[in-house]
């Protein structure tokens, strides 16, 4: 498990979620319906690394959390969360 102190911090009081155990697709994390939340921040704990962005791919309502902000304007997302 990670070092961040404040991220473990954020996830054991609820204020996070670590999706660092979800499957991967093209290196984002697939979220299963009903974890993504509005007011909450994201991470993959494991690796120390907090989410950047979360984006519904328009084509099928897939919702992915990558590490980068790949969802920001991208016309094939709607984006969801940016941090």
């Amino acid at each position: 498990m990670g070092r961040n102190e404040a991220m473990r911090r954020k996830v054991n009081e609820g204020d996070a979620i670590d999706v660092g155990g979800y499957i991967t697709y093209g290196g984002a994390f697939v979220l299963p319906e009903g974890v993504f939340k509005e007011g909450k921040d994201y991470c993959d704990m494991k690796n120390d690394r907090w989410i950047w962005s979360i984006g519904r791919r328009k084509s099928d309502g897939v919702v992915l959390a990558s590490k980068t902000d790949e969802f920001y304007q991208n016309a094939e997302f709607d984006c969801l969360w940016l941090r």
